[in-house]
C-alpha cells in the first residue's frame, strides 16, 4: 500500500560539530509539510565518431535541500534560521540568560544580534524524516528512514493570518542523506497549542524597545486593523564543491563540503484594513509628509505573540515571543479599492536587522 502522511515524522538535532549527523532529539513543532529533494545533476556526454544518442550519461555533483512548514510551538529552531542566541554576554551566541524575578526555569533568548557567528562555527543541525510503517526491525521493513547532515537554513519565514496559527516555513540545504529503515527517534513532543494570531499585537514606534519595553511604552501607532504579516529571513547560503571532496570525515563522494551563510537580508509585508492617511505619509517618509521626501524615518516595528503573561512584565510562566524589525523603512505600498470591499493596505518593508526575544522554559537551544 502507498505511505501516508500521518505515519512519516520529522526529527532534528543541534549539530556539535559542521557536518557530523547527531541525534536527532528535538521536535519541530506540529509540521504541515515538509519537501526533501535530491539531485545528481547527471552528465550526458556526446562522441565525435558515435552516433546521435549519448555516449553515456555519469554522476555529477549531489545536491540536497528542501522545505518544510509547521505550527509554531517554541522557539528552539530559531537559531537554526538565525545564527545565534546571546542574551548573557556580548559573547556570540552565548546562550538565554535566567529572569529572576520570574521564579527558576523561565528563560530569556535573545536572537539575531548583529554580531552573528561566523561561517565556521554557524549553527547547522541533522534532520531525520522517517515513513514509518512499521516497527523498522524487521528484514523485509517498509519503513524509509532519512537522515540528513550538515543542513542549515538558508530562508526562515514566519506568518500568520487573522484565522491562522503562527507559522514558520524553512528552506534548507544539506550536505549528505543516508538512508536506512529504523524506527523514528523518541522526542518529547511539545505539549502546548501553537501561538495564534489574535494573540498578538503589532506596534509602530520611533522608540527603541527591548524585551523589557512594556507595550503601553510602544504605542506611537498600534497597528490594529493587520490582517496578515510574513516576516522573512534570507541567510544567502551557498553550498561549495572542492577537488578531493572526499577529503573530510563526515563527507560523502558528490557531496557539497560546505553550506556556507552570507549576508542576511530581510523583508515584512503586511496586509491592513486602510485606516487613516498616516501609514502613506510614512511611506512617503515621515508622519507629516505630504509627498516623497528626500529622507525617510526609521522605524521600529514590533510584532508580540503571547501564550501566557504580559510582553514587558516578569512572572512566572511567562511565555512570548517578540519579533522587533529595527531602524525599518518602506519600499513599497498598494491601497486598493473595490466596490462592496473594504479598502485594503499592503505594505513591504527593509530593514537593517530582526531581533527575536522568545521567553520560554527552554534553558539551551544549542544542546
Amino acid at each position: 500500500m502507498p505511505a501516508a502522511g500521518y505515519s512519516q515524522s520529522v526529527r532534528w538535532g543541534n549539530e556539535q560539530t559542521y557536518g557530523k549527523a547527531t541525534t536527532t532529539n528535538r521536535d519541530l513543532g506540529a509540521v504541515q509539510s515538509i519537501s526533501p529533494g535530491e539531485k545528481n545533476n547527471l552528465i550526458k556526454i556526446r562522441t565525435l565518431g558515435g552516433n546521435r544518442d549519448y555516449k553515456t550519461v555519469i554522476p555529477g555533483k549531489f545536491e540536497i535541500s528542501g522545505s518544510m512548514e509547521y505550527y509554531f510551538q517554541g522557539g528552539d529552531f530559531l537559531r537554526q534560521g538565525i545564527g545565534e542566541d546571546t542574551a548573557t554576554t556580548a559573547t556570540v551566541d552565548s546562550g538565554p540568560r535566567i529572569l529572576s524575578a520570574g521564579g527558576a526555569g523561565i528563560y530569556l533568548h535573545v536572537l539575531g544580534s548583529a554580531n552573528s557567528p561566523g561561517v565556521s562555527s554557524y549553527p547547522s543541525f541533522t534532520l531525520e524524516f522517517t515513513d514509518y510503517e512499521d516497527a523498522g526491525t524487521a528484514a523485509n521493513t517498509k519503513n524509509l528512514q532519512r537522515t540528513y547532515s550538515g543542513c542549515r537554513v538558508n530562508t526562515l519565514t514566519m506568518s500568520a493570518a487573522v484565522d491562522e496559527p503562527l507559522k514558520a516555513a524553512v528552506d534548507w540545504l544539506s550536505k549528505r542523506v543516508v538512508v536506512s529503515t529504523g524506527a523514528a527517534a523518541s522526542i518529547t513532543e511539545y505539549t502546548q497549542d501553537p501561538y495564534v494570531f489574535y494573540e498578538g499585537f503589532v506596534v509602530m514606534t520611533s522608540g527603541v524597545p527591548t524585551a523589557g519595553t512594556p507595550q503601553a511604552n510602544l504605542r506611537d501607532s498600534l497597528l490594529c486593523q493587520v490582517l496578515n504579516f510574513d516576516l522573512s529571513i534570507n541567510n544567502n547560503c551557498e553550498a561549495g564543491w572542492y577537488i578531493a571532496g572526499t577529503c573530510g570525515t563526515w563527507d560523502s563522494a558528490r557531496a557539497a563540503k560546505f553550506i556556507i551563510p552570507k549576508g542576511r537580508d530581510y523583508e515584512l509585508r503586511m496586509g491592513l484594513h486602510y485606516n487613516n492617511k498616516l501609514m502613506y505619509s510614512r511611506f512617503l517618509g515621515s508622519n507629516t509628509a505630504t509627498t516623497d521626501s528626500a529622507t525617510m524615518n526609521k522605524y521600529q516595528i514590533v510584532l508580540d505573540f503571547v501564550r501566557t503573561g504580559t510582553p514587558g512584565t516578569i512572572s512566572a510562566g511567562l511565555e512570548y515571543i517578540r519579533m522587533i524589525a529595527a531602524s525599518a523603512t518602506f519600499d513599497d505600498i498598494a491601497i486598493n479599492g473595490a466596490p462592496e470591499d473594504i479598502v485594503n493596505n499592503d505594505v513591504t518593508v527593509f530593514m537593517k536587522n530582526v531581533k527575536f526575544y522568545v521567553v520560554d522554559g527552554t534553558s539551551d537551544y544549542s544542546s
